[in-house]
């Protein structure tokens, strides 16, 4: 086990004593740090259920509708999961979108994500508290982690951001437990506190799968440091591996029960590649082959989102860090949080991935959420330069912890100078509300209006996710999930719904040729519809229509 040298602001043997601490199961200040993230999600929830930005994101009203279909629907079942996301958030969610006001107030995400960011913080505090590093340098990166209004908005919706970074952080809490402990863990000890968060991870977004590959070279790492051979560091990766290999396996039969095709979501309709079908055939998947524009949208986004200052300490600490520590096992535990960050730089170059912003070809705001999880990489460099600078100077400490006040308020007051201009997560959300003003428009006059009856919609079709927002048991509800009962809908409307909800005329615009409103498709122009049902509510090419004589 390696040691760093103590701080000078606090008492050598206290240090000691923290480091003692740390190279245990049982972690000070884990429980405070929690209930200090959780405080923190409830102020930022509480800030967006009031403004209903929570709601902003179209994915984020798809998410909770996925997981309320999943007990709740024509079709009800794990099936409800589909394919285009990753399973777990859905599943966590599940529990609470079904209670009808948590759903449709997005609350239920805004739990969710709470418990997410303490689960975040304190993660992060063991790893801190693991390398060694004080508690100024603790204080620095909670405060990274804590003060960024992107990373907070995201906790408060349903995306996915706040169960993969929960993830990430106590997936590598975890290893640095296992290699910094003062006794020998055993492989199932490093199955349980590592592995079962890579699993997490691994079922939560595909940045987790990287992990497994990045966590288990960490592993064969330590083990051979240890002098222990290449077969127990083998024998180590594997333990590690078994839980996110066993959830690979589960999704890919999952894939193959449900799709007769195990790899359905990399080549499916709903997949990665027909999603970016769409931007290829226009010509905007301009990072593909091209690493250096793919850094540079990757470097905007995290300017815009972790934040310029940050980043400038984050670089210098790594700069720092690889100077001091090398490639020895702390350096490594840091290396292990830009995993994310790596394999969406991969992504993008390879065109798996679209990302649009203002250095982009064309420019936009698309998808830069995903930089978040850059943010936990920054906090650990930001605390490791924290940790330099004060154990070389008495007194530094305050002085760092005033410094770092100073540069996150600086940079939040300028974020906050045009949030919708210069965060793209925020420009993102913003986007998102104008583009579906219209849409929840006719969502809330149809819940205000609806008095019985079925529904047919097509909630994969353009903008039609609103779910939440319509707030009717689903069980009333005939859409593409419904399966066989959709395609007897569309042939029969009338012997199966009273209200009818889709755009006017087909959709030209759109993400993937399957967001093609299939309602559209078979009744726009079908003349035995038109006399049996009357457009009562038009917005925009949206009509909501109600059956004639009830």
């Amino acid at each position: 086990m390696t040691t760093t040298a103590p701080e000078r602001t606090g008492t050598r043997a206290g240090t000691r004593a923290e480091a003692r601490a740390g190279a245990g199961r049982r972690v000070p200040g884990s429980v405070p740090v929690f209930l200090l993230g959780c405080a923190v999600g409830t102020i930022a929830s509480i800030w967006t259920v009031r403004a209903g930005t929570n709601l902003d994101y179209g994915d984020a009203m798809a998410h909770l509708t996925i997981a309320r279909r999943i007990l709740d629907g024509q079709t009800p079942g794990l099936q409800q999961l589909g394919t285009v996301w990753l399973p777990l958030p859905h599943l966590l969610l599940m529990p609470l979108v079904q209670d009808m006001y948590l759903f449709r107030t997005g609350i239920a995400a805004c739990i969710l994500g709470t418990l997410c960011l303490g689960i975040s913080a304190t993660a992060l505090h063991r790893i801190m508290v693991r390398l060694g590093l004080g508690r100024t340098a603790r204080v620095v990166g909670l405060g990274v982690l804590l003060a960024n209004p992107s990373l907070l908005y995201a906790y408060t919706t349903a995306l996915t951001e706040p169960v993969l970074i929960a993830a990430i952080l106590a997936c590598i809490a975890g290893l640095s437990g296992w290699a910094f402990s003062g006794r020998r863990l055993s492989g199932g000890e490093l199955a349980v506190f590592a592995g079962i968060p890579a699993a997490c991870a691994v079922l939560t977004r595909y940045e987790g799968w990287a992990l497994v590959a990045s966590g288990a070279i960490y592993v064969v790492f330590v083990v051979v440091r240890r002098g222990d051979g290449v077969r127990r560091a083998l024998v180590m990766a594997a333990a590690f591996a078994s839980a996110p290999l066993a959830a690979i396996g589960w999704w890919l039969s999952y894939n193959a029960a449900w799709y007769g095709n195990p790899v359905e979501f990399l080549t499916g309709p709903y997949s990665a590649a027909a999603f970016t079908e769409v931007f290829v055939e226009q010509g905007q998947l301009t990072t593909k082959g091209n690493l250096g524009l793919s850094f540079k949208v990757f470097g905007w986004a995290a300017v815009e989102s972790v934040g310029l200052l940050p980043l400038i300490a984050a670089g210098i600490g790594l700069v720092l860090m690889t100077w001091r520590w090398g490639i020895d096992n702390r350096a490594l535990t840091i290396w292990l949080a830009g995993t994310s960050s790596a394999f969406l730089l991969f992504s993008l170059t390879t065109g798996q991935h679209i990302m649009v912003n203002d250095v982009s070809l064309p420019s936009g705001a698309y998808n830069n959420r995903y930089v978040l999880s850059a943010a936990p990489w920054a906090a650990l460099l930001c605390a490791y330069l924290a940790h330099e600078i004060g154990r070389r100077k008495a007194l530094a400490g305050a002085g760092v912890v005033v410094a770092t006040v100073a540069a996150l308020t600086a940079q939040n007051l300028w974020w906050a100078g045009d949030p919708g201009e210069r965060m793209t997560v925020i420009e993102e959300a913003h986007l998102g509300q104008r583009n579906f003003t219209d849409v929840k428009k006719m969502a809330r006059w149809l819940h205000d209006h609806y008095d019985g009856g079925n529904l047919l919609i097509d909630e994969s079709a353009d903008k039609l996710a609103v779910a939440p927002v319509i707030a009717i048991d689903f069980d009333q509800v005939y859409n593409r999930a419904a399966g066989d009962a959709f395609d007897d809908a569309l042939a029969d409307p009338g012997s199966h719904v009273r209200w009818v909800v889709m755009h006017r005329t087909q959709v030209t615009t759109y993400a993937t040729k399957a967001a093609l409103d299939l309602v559209t498709t078979a009744l726009a122009d079908d003349p035995a519809f038109l006399a049996g049902y009357e457009l009562v509510y038009e917005i925009a090419d949206l009509g909501v229509y109600r059956r004639i004589g009830g």
